[in-house]
């Protein structure tokens, strides 16, 4: 996946030299001469979103006028850099119409003699007394190259709490301590701070492809993700109006107090949305052993919320443009967009409806719940009010990257859930369900990629006592439930893209049509919440029942068979529908007990691939049973990763970052290996038999790292809800 590069983060940073070839060693002759012959100088360009060019002040200004850069030269090793250091976190700052006053400013960035702005840290070591100028060396083979600013917030060194107008920062290592290691450090304390934040990649400059003495372009990227999210609707003969938007999720949370007109997202991850976190900056992807990488020299950051400040809750502002596409209704109402092209988003226009947010390393699902007012469209002004109607998006499609743009769009259809009334009497407008579309935005100055359309095959049902008008529902007394008093099969069809039956495998053993009884100690129960227990469960993959990490249990059902079924005895009207021998599943309504069950469809194309995932958990004090721990005690000592591109061995190891600073403090980092194949060298393998499975007290002052643990699996699924009443 490419990433995107947006918003006015794209700077250039060019190091540069006059135009001859002399050279500069030890001896040279050029070396500190008065014209500065053989300099390296520093200039600057950025570009916005149009890509049209920023120079001077306007570019300046986004870095605070500011920036902090390593540069080390030699010969590039197979696991790490050049490691001769030249700019040992140098800073550079910018003058206005300061050009050509010395021989080491050629662009109004100057850095002979500079000292850090007023508020800011010096990041150099001690050893380096003062600045002074540098000259391109052609007897090094290459140069290496990166940076990052910290725009107008003050830059404090080794400061993990700073205050709101503060970025903590350690210096950046360079040469053979990147190899598996953390290159620095970031302590971001707001959104605001976040917007702030600049970082490179490595730019590497080879002599061998003459880039000495010419421009050297560092990309600033900025540290943080965009967001945004938009709603439409399709249901026939109603428009949709006053929409508002859930605070939390929950069984039957309709009070005014857990709803606001502005527009949300409510995550289920244990920490929720950062607001404010510690970036740990790598290049996982270095030497020559990696040149041929997607990868290569590329910065990745490892984010860690400040837990105490993180929220549940991401907003997005009001929607916005609401009320251009009302069809036959009242005139002072605001609607819903009734396509995708027309889709309603929420925030501020002039920003393109995207909200800067703290990227998120770890993945858990993400709900969108709301309660709007149907108004008919045929001029009767007939009214339906629903209420807790929502979308979960998987936890697949919920990691944000730095410097990716990501667009929700969810779309309200005559399927979705929720209630008409809030005594939650009946829950269904009989259904109506969300479609939920992840993409990634598309930026006139970025290389656009889209993430994936959430679309799976289609489950449709049938039972004797059928309302087509109710899509999916069946009349029983004061219910609209399936009723095991009636005595008839249930059948089921899966219909891939719409429109051809897909093909069931009839074994009951190795099936991909099954049935699952379904039981809760945690997430309510929908298509969404079996999806996740599915994909992430705690049981092992291979077992008929499933233990999903959020509380969703799933209990492996054999009434359920496609042998010999050729006709769905109760089709559309209560007709049979006549199908070929496994294109129709039965299941046997009068041997199920009541209780909810699920349709599940496995349409996985090849083995699944399954990973042991370590979720790390805050300690607070008494671990459940069968929660795994490791306190940094055990890590002292620990083998290493000692190969670039090692396999990743999830059910054996964890895996740990070390970092000693300048003084002395040694720190490490738990390193998420979610979703990798292989890793750099360095990094601690700490072996999971040695973890403690027992419950039991932790003391939280020994900085203990607390992990749930459960298996994720890349299957694909389709789900259905069925629920069975006496």
């Amino acid at each position: 996946m490419k990433k995107n590069l947006f918003f006015v983060a794209l700077a250039a940073l060019a190091l540069a030299s006059c135009s001859d070839d002399t050279f500069v060693g030890e001896n040279s002759p050029t070396l500190g001469s008065a014209n500065g012959d053989g300099g390296i100088h520093f200039g600057f360009d950025m570009q916005n979103a149009t890509r049209a060019d920023i120079y001077g002040n306007a570019a300046a200004t986004l870095l605070g006028n500011n920036f902090y850069v390593v540069g080390t030269k030699g010969t590039e090793s197979d696991t790490y850099p050049t490691s001769n250091v030249v700019f040992n976190n140098y800073v550079v700052n910018y003058g206005v119409n300061t050009a050509g006053t010395t021989a080491s400013n050629t662009a109004n960035w100057e850095y002979v003699g500079e000292d850090p702005l007023t508020g800011y840290s010096k990041l150099s070591p001690a050893t380096v007394s003062a600045q002074t100028i540098k000259y391109w060396d052609y007897s090094a083979a290459q140069y290496d190259f990166f940076a990052f600013s910290t725009g107008t917030q003050k830059a404090k060194k080794d400061e993990d709490a700073p205050a709101d107008d503060e970025t903590g920062v350690t210096s950046m290592v360079y040469g053979s301590d990147l190899a598996g290691a953390t290159a620095y450090t970031l302590w971001i304390p707001t959104v605001a701070a976040l917007e702030k934040t600049y970082f490179t990649d490595i730019q590497e400059v080879r002599k061998d492809v003459e880039g000495y003495g010419k421009e050297v372009q560092l990309k600033f990227k900025n540290l943080g993700s965009k967001v945004r999210i938009a709603l439409y609707e399709t249901i026939p003969g109603y428009a949709v109006k006053n929409v508002v938007f859930y605070t939390l999720d929950g069984t039957n949370n309709f009070t005014d107090a857990n709803k606001d007109a502005t527009a949300k997202l409510i995550s289920a991850d244990t920490y929720g949305f950062p607001t404010k976190a510690r970036i740990d900056v790598s290049f996982p992807y270095i030497g020559n052993n990696n040149q041929s990488a997607i990868a290569y020299n590329k910065a990745n950051a490892t984010v860690t919320p400040v837990t105490a400040s993180s929220s549940k809750t991401q907003a997005f502002s009001t929607l916005n443009n609401y009320a251009a596409t009302k069809e036959g209704t009242e005139a002072d109402g605001y609607y819903l967009g009734r396509t995708l092209p027309t889709a309603t988003f929420a925030g501020s226009p002039a920003a393109s409806y995207y909200q800067t947010v703290f990227p998120v390393s770890s993945s858990s699902p993400i709900t969108l719940r709301v309660d709007y007012t149907l108004v008919s469209t045929d001029g009767s002004g007939e009214e339906i009010n629903v209420y807790g109607a929502k979308a979960v998006v998987p936890s697949k499609f919920t990691e944000w990257k730095p410097n990716y743009a990501y667009t929700y769009i969810f779309k309200i259809s005559d399927n979705t859930n929720g209630w008409t009334d809030q005594a939650a009497t009946a829950e269904g407008l009989f259904p109506i369900t969300f479609d939920a579309v992840v993409a990634e935005a598309t930026d006139a100055n970025a290389e656009q990629t889209t993430i994936t359309t959430v679309a799976t095959p289609t489950i449709t049902t049938y039972q004797q006592n059928h309302n087509p008008n109710k899509d999916g529902k069946w009349i029983t007394a004061a219910t609209d439930e399936y009723s095991k008093a009636t005595g008839k099969n249930i059948y089921v069809q899966v219909m891939d893209n719409k429109a051809v039956p897909a093909t069931l495998i009839t074994t009951l053993s190795n099936t991909n049509s099954l049935l699952y009884g379904v039981t809760t100690t945690g997430a309510d129960i929908s298509e969404a919440t079996v999806m996740d227990a599915l994909e992430n469960r705690t049981s092992e993959i291979a077992t008929d029942n499933v233990t999903g990490r959020n509380g969703i249990s799933l209990a492996k059902n054999s009434n359920i068979t496609m042998t010999g079924v050729t006709s769905i005895e109760n089709g559309v009207d209560d007709k049979p529908i006549t199908v070929a021998e496994g294109e129709a599943s039965k299941i046997t309504i009068g041997s199920l007990s009541a209780g909810t069950y699920a349709y599940v469809y496995d349409y996985t194309t090849a083995s699944k691939t399954v990973n042991t995932i370590y979720q790390p958990l805050e300690v607070t004090g008494t671990l459940a049973s069968g929660t795994k721990y490791v306190t940094t005690t055990t890590l002292n000592g620990l083998s290493e990763t000692t190969a670039l591109n090692e396999a990743v061995d999830y059910d054996n190891y964890l895996y740990f970052s070390k970092t000693t600073n300048g003084t002395g403090i040694t720190t490490y980092s738990y390193v998420s290996v979610d979703g990798k194949a292989n890793l750099p060298a360095g990094l601690l393998k700490c072996p999971v038999g040695s973890l403690s499975t027992s419950a039991g007290d932790v003391d939280a002052s020994a900085a203990a790292f607390v992990f749930d643990v459960y298996k994720r699996n890349d299957g694909k699924y389709a789900v259905k809800i069925i629920k069975i009443v006496a």
